[in-house]
């Protein structure tokens, strides 16, 4: 019963929307002057989403605090333009579904050995059922996200009392626990909104319920079921107004574990989370160690939250600036003098080094084993920076391929596409002009002056589409910092990041019905606008505290 029923809710989960595929670098978010929105719009149908590992776990902690939990091992989360927790991509097994059982079996056993400890009751002086129910019905409700209903409270405590006479006190309480883990009221967010309002004026369209909204808040800013704090506001009806959510959303981002979370997120979205496990070929690279790519790693998460919650930095202070965080090996690694003290700020030449872009953790990804990789380089700024998809090459294509020429720079290789095929050339007349400026910094991430002795040419452009969809401008630029000015004043790569925002808190791809929500929160979001405001923004709006019901 319980994995047919799993099946289902994850079959909902799968009705989320996916973005369509375009023409390479095409964006179907136009960069011209668009009119944008003066209400704030009403928000599109959100699929039903699964707790991602890294969600579940955080869950699991949060709800049997102070408690060493086992180790629990999952199938990885699939990914989709980096992100893990997007509906679309949350596929169900059986696999899956018998590891739940044995995490719920696992910590149940763990949490339930000592009743006493557990429940804060104990049942020699009192009775099982006195001890234990108050406690199963706080759980479920934590678990939930939401107050239990009758019929739940019933069913919690038919568990825990079923084989009273034959099996103990301790091994039922866990098998009650286990119920809740392996329920798909928690291993689920579904937000059907609140049937007691009326429709916020738009049809179809109502208030979530207060413990939806706090779910809702929680998991994007903290990746986690509610606090306390912000579960006493649901229940008090605290949550009602912007200027409500507005006070729960900067109370949680000041909490430094919420902080690492929206660290992570921009991990996701670059695409260096796993910068920990990369390796390089020891023959070209042989300083490249584990040890460094550690460093690496902490470099960009230092430098991340010095720009999102030390200094409330804006989107041009995530591109701009040639400062970074580093320890002495990391100062070694980009030939400047090491800091007094670990991981203090250090100056950077900024006509060389310039945010996030030249940070080692990125280029380094970006790379191959043993060489540069400009495609990836610049389909990483295609699709992750500007939200323009790229179509992989036809099978034929990489076929034509020719073997690599030692003799001639990554340009001078790169100008034989266009004459592999005309789909090779459509693709790569916008891929090269983002990936070849890049070849200033080698496949560890360090700078060079000239490849292999042959000067390097690091000019490229930037196209700007129109709301026809053709190249309405190509802005030209000058190597990886002049690409990093460019960006911060192009209005569609802000609305990029935004997008990145809503696809993070929705749990799924925007397409054409978002546009409206989108054009009007990137209007509020300037480069010098302070990050934490647009998130703030972002929580206040209508799309983020309403529900539309599936047509």
């Amino acid at each position: 019963m319980y994995t047919a029923t799993t099946r289902t809710w994850v079959a909902a989960a799968l009705a989320g929307l996916v973005l369509g595929t375009a023409a390479c670098g095409v964006s179907k978010i136009p960069t011209e002057p668009v009119p944008v929105p003066v209400d704030d719009p009403p928000p599109q149908v959100v699929p039903i989403r699964r707790l991602t590992n890294a969600e579940y776990l955080a869950s699991v902690t949060d709800l049997f605090a102070g408690t060493t939990l086992p180790d629990l091992t999952f199938v990885p989360d699939n990914k989709i333009l980096g992100f893990l927790n997007l509906s679309s991509s949350q596929t169900s097994s059986l696999v899956r579904m018998e590891q739940y059982e044995s995490a719920g079996q696992a910590i149940a056993r763990v949490v339930a050995a000592d009743p006493t400890a557990l429940t804060g009751c104990d049942a020699a002086t009192s009775s099982e059922l006195a001890c234990a129910e108050p406690y199963l019905h706080a759980l479920g409700k934590r678990a939930y996200r939401r107050p239990l209903s009758a019929t739940e409270k019933q069913a919690l405590t038919a568990l825990l009392m079923r084989n009273e006479g034959t099996v103990d006190y301790p091994t039922r309480l866990g098998l009650a626990i286990q119920g809740v883990l392996l329920s798909p009221k928690f291993l689920f967010r579904a937000e059907f909104g609140d049937s007691t309002a009326a429709d916020t004026g738009t049809a179809g369209v109502k208030p979530l319920t207060p413990w939806e909204l706090a779910t809702r808040l929680s998991f994007l800013i903290n990746g986690s079921l509610p606090d306390a704090e912000l579960a006493a506001a649901a229940d008090t009806g605290l949550l009602s107004t912007p200027a409500e959510v507005r006070a729960q959303a900067d109370r949680l981002l000041a909490l430094p574990r919420s902080q690492a979370h929206l660290v992570d997120f921009h991990q996701m979205w670059l695409g260096i989370e796993s910068i920990n496990a990369l390796s390089k070929s020891q023959t070209d690279f042989p300083t490249f160690t584990p040890e460094l790519t550690f460093y690496m790693g902490q470099e960009t998460r230092r430098f991340l939250q010095n720009v999102l919650f030390t200094q409330a930095g804006s989107f041009a202070d995530l591109f701009t600036g040639g400062y970074t965080f580093a320890n002495a090996q990391l100062a070694a690694f980009y030939g400047v003098p090491a800091p007094a003290t670990d991981w203090d700020r250090v100056e950077l030449d900024p006509t060389r080094r310039s945010g996030l872009l030249t940070q080692a953790s990125l280029l380094a990804t970006m790379a191959k084993e043993d060489r540069t990789d400009p495609v990836r380089r610049g389909k990483f700024v295609l699709e992750r920076l500007l939200c323009r998809n790229v179509i992989p090459p036809p099978p034929a294509a990489v076929a034509q391929f020719k073997p690599l020429d030692l003799s001639k720079t990554a340009r001078q290789q790169f100008e034989s596409h266009n004459q592999i095929s005309p789909a090779c050339g459509a693709c790569h007349k916008t891929l090269d002009p983002l990936g070849l400026p890049f070849e200033h910094y080698d496949a560890s991430g360090q700078w060079r002056d000239d490849d292999r002795g042959m000067t390097i040419d690091v000019t490229g452009k930037v196209d700007r589409i129109g709301p026809d969809g053709k190249v309405a401008e190509s802005i030209p630029f000058d190597g990886i910092p002049g690409l990093a000015s460019v960006l911060v004043d192009l209005p569609d790569s802000r609305t990029c990041y935004v997008a990145q925002w809503f696809r993070f808190a929705s749990g799924r791809l925007n397409n054409d019905s978002d546009k409206n929500f989108l054009d009007w929160l990137s209007a509020k979001f300037t480069r010098d606008t302070k990050i934490v405001d647009m998130v703030a923004e972002l929580v206040q709006s209508n799309s983020f505290r309403n529900v539309r019901s599936a047509p």
